[in-house]
C-alpha cells in the first residue's frame, strides 16, 4: 500500500493531484481542512497485493535434484548394459509398441478461501463508503464555490432532465453570473437544445405514416392531423389507411373519425394492399397512414418497418411518444423505431405527464425534431405546433405543481462523483 499526503487550495484540485500522481484507482483515506486549503490523504494499491498473496496457494516444494553419477559409477554401467541386438524387420515386428501416454488431468479452477471473499466484500463496502463520502465533500465543495450553478442544476434535475444533459446545461452558465440571471438563464439554455421543427409541414401534404408503441395515441392523433389539413384545405384531397389489423377495434375508431370528417378510409392488411391503395390514392395531396401499436421489442416490427419500405410511393414516417413514459423507456423506443429513420415525433398526452424531462431529454440526445404536441382528446383542438419555448414552460408549470423531493445526498452521488471524476 502507498499513502501520501496531498495540500491543495480546494477539494478538486486536491482530487486532481490525487488522480494525476497515483491514477483513477487511488482511495482518499481521509481529509479535514487546513490553512490556506486542504489535507487529503490517499492510498494505492491497497487491496490488489493483499487479495493476490490472500489467494495465491503455497507453491510445491522443489523436486531434489538427482546426484550426477561419478565416472567410476558411469563406466560400470555401460560395462553392465547388455549389447544392443541387430536390428531385424521380425524384430522390430514383435516388439512391444509403447503404451500411449495418459492426458493430465485438467486443472481445476482456484476457488478463493471464505476468508479472501469476507475480505474483498469489506474491501468493497470500504471503497463505497469512501466514495460517497468524498462525493458529498465534493458536493459541499461546489455548493460554497459555485451556488448559481447549483441552483441550475437543481431546476434542471426539477424538470425531469437526464443528470448528463442536467450537467452540461449548468456548465454552460458563465463564471460570475448574477443570481436572478442564473434563474432564468438555464432555461434558455435549455429551450436552445430542444429540436423542433421550422414550420407546419401537415399542411405541405404528401404520405405520412405515424409508427409507436401502443397506447401512444397514434390513431386519435391521425384524426387531428387530418382535421388540422382539412381546415385549410377542405377534405377533397385527404384519405386515411390503416394497417393495424392486430388491436381489436382499431379499424372501427378511425372509420368513425374518418365518417365524422367525411374522409374516406381504407384498410391494407399487407405490403401488397398498401402498394394497391397508395397507387389509386395518387391523386391525393395528403394520404395518412395509421400502423398497428408494437412493443420495441416485437419481433413484427421489423416486418412493419419492411412494409412501409416496400410501397412504391415514397412515406415519411413520424414517431408518436407519449410524454408521461419513463426516460428509459423514451429512449429505447427512439433506438428501436430509429431503425426505419423518422423525421419528427409528435408528443402526446402531455396533460396527463408530471414530467416531461425525460421526453425533452430522449429527443434532444436523439436530435430527432418535435413537429406537434398533443395535451388531449379534443380533435382538432388540443394539437399545436411544437415551439421549443413554449416546451420548457410547460415543463416549469409541472414541476411547480409538483416539486419533486430530491434531497442532498442524491444529488451528492449523481452529481459529485461525476465532478470529482471518481
Amino acid at each position: 500500500m502507498k499513502i501520501k499526503r496531498f495540500l491543495a487550495g480546494s477539494m478538486r484540485e486536491a482530487i486532481r493531484m490525487v488522480r494525476e500522481e497515483q491514477g483513477a484507482d487511488a482511495v482518499i483515506l481521509s481529509n479535514r481542512r487546513v490553512s490556506g486549503g486542504v489535507e487529503v490523504v490517499a492510498a494505492t494499491d491497497y487491496d490488489a497485493a493483499l487479495i493476490q498473496a490472500a489467494s495465491r496457494r503455497e507453491p510445491a516444494p522443489p523436486a531434489p535434484a538427482a546426484e550426477e553419477p561419478s565416472a567410476a559409477e558411469a563406466e560400470a554401467a555401460r560395462a553392465e548394459a547388455p549389447a544392443p541386438a541387430a536390428k531385424t524387420a521380425s524384430a522390430s515386428a514383435a516388439a512391444p509398441r509403447p503404451a500411449a501416454r495418459k492426458a493430465a488431468p485438467a486443472a481445476e479452477p482456484v476457488l478463493p478461501s471464505p476468508e479472501v471473499q469476507q475480505l474483498r466484500r469489506e474491501l468493497g463496502g470500504m471503497r463505497k463508503m469512501l466514495e460517497q463520502q468524498m462525493a458529498g465533500l465534493v458536493w459541499r465543495d461546489m455548493n460554497e464555490r459555485q451556488p448559481e450553478r447549483m441552483a441550475a442544476l437543481r431546476t434542471m434535475v426539477n424538470l425531469g432532465l437526464e443528470p448528463k444533459l442536467a450537467r452540461e446545461i449548468a456548465a454552460e452558465l458563465p463564471n460570475g453570473t448574477d443570481a436572478e440571471r442564473a434563474r432564468f438563464l438555464p432555461l434558455g439554455l435549455l429551450a436552445r437544445r430542444i429540436p423542433v421543427a421550422k414550420s407546419d409541414v401537415i399542411l405541405d401534404g404528401g404520405v405520412i405514416a405515424l409508427i409507436g408503441p401502443t397506447g401512444v395515441g397514434k390513431t386519435t392523433t391521425i384524426a387531428k392531423l387530418a382535421a388540422r389539413f382539412a381546415a385549410k384545405h377542405g377534405t377533397r384531397d385527404l384519405a386515411l389507411v390503416t394497417t393495424d389489423h392486430y388491436r381489436v377495434g382499431a379499424q372501427e375508431q378511425l372509420f368513425t373519425y374518418g365518417r365524422l370528417l367525411g374522409v374516406p378510409v381504407h384498410t391494407a392488411s399487407n405490403a401488397n394492399e398498401l402498394r394497391g391503395i397508395l397507387s389509386r390514392l395518387a391523386d391525393r395531396k395528403l394520404v395518412l397512414i395509421d400502423t398497428a401499436g408494437m412493443a420495441p421489442r416485437d419481433r413484427k416490427l421489423v416486418a412493419q418497418f419492411s412494409e412501409l419500405k416496400a410501397a412504391r410511393r415514397p412515406i415519411r414516417s413520424w414517431l408518436v411518444l407519449a410524454a408521461n413514459a419513463q426516460a428509459c423507456d423514451q429512449d429505447e423506443i427512439l433506438r428501436r423505431f430509429g431503425a426505419i429513420e423518422p423525421e419528427a415525433c409528435i408528443l402526446t398526452k402531455l396533460d396527463e405527464a408530471s414530467r416531461i424531462g425525460g421526453a425533452l431529454s430522449a429527443t434532444i440526445r436523439h436530435q430527432l425534431p418535435i413537429q406537434y404536441v398533443c395535451d388531449g382528446q379534443r380533435v382538432p383542438e388540443d394539437m399545436q405546433q411544437a415551439r421549443s419555448d413554449q416546451l420548457v414552460l410547460r415543463a416549469m408549470q409541472l414541476s411547480r405543481q409538483a416539486p419533486a423531493v430530491v434531497d442532498d445526498s442524491t444529488l451528492a452521488l449523481q452529481f459529485g462523483v461525476a465532478h470529482a471524476g471518481i
